[in-house]
């Protein structure tokens, strides 16, 4: 089995962004720990890395539709919200969260002139991220299910993230 190595990504006008859990799952728990790995340093040069780690980056693209399908294909993996999946939907639902928020922060600085800023020196967000924010809370809300605490707290958080 072989794969396309390269030394540069492709295209070569590409943004990195350096969080780990946004690959897969991560083994630390605590941010030191995570903070240490980000460096890529292996053990043997003080980092926390095994010496036969190896750093990869892989392209993933973001927009409105790729994120919102990510959403739905948790709820048709996962089935209805219920105590047994719930943590598995708060994990998923996440990643998601995170992912528009990239998405957010590269359309605002992308078009800074066409942000919106609740306060004065206060966070900025692109129209893009409001409503593709505005599209993930209507969907949460129609999410049935018995879970405990999910995906109240998704809603809150992102209305207000993104004032909605």
């Amino acid at each position: 089995m072989h794969h396309k190595l390269d030394i540069h990504p492709i295209p070569t006008d590409v943004l990195y962004v350096n969080e780990l859990s946004l690959a897969g799952k991560v083994p630390y728990e605590i941010k030191r720990d995570m903070d240490k790995a980000l460096t890529g340093r292996t053990k043997s040069t003080g980092g926390i890395l095994p010496d036969d780690n190896v750093r990869i980056y892989v392209p993933m693209d973001l927009n409105a539709d790729i994120i919102v399908r990510q959403l739905y294909s948790l709820h048709s993996t996962l089935g209805y919200p219920a105590e047994k999946n719930e943590s598995a939907y708060c994990s998923g639902v996440g990643k998601v969260i995170t992912q528009l928020e990239i998405y957010d922060q590269v359309w605002a600085v992308r078009k800074l002139e066409d942000t919106v800023q609740k306060e004065d020196g206060g966070v900025r967000h692109s129209h893009q991220g409001i409503e593709l924010a505005k599209q993930i809370v209507r969907y949460l809300e129609e999410i049935e299910g018995t879970a405990e605490c999910f995906p109240y707290d998704e809603i809150q958080e992102l209305r207000e993230a993104f004032w909605l």
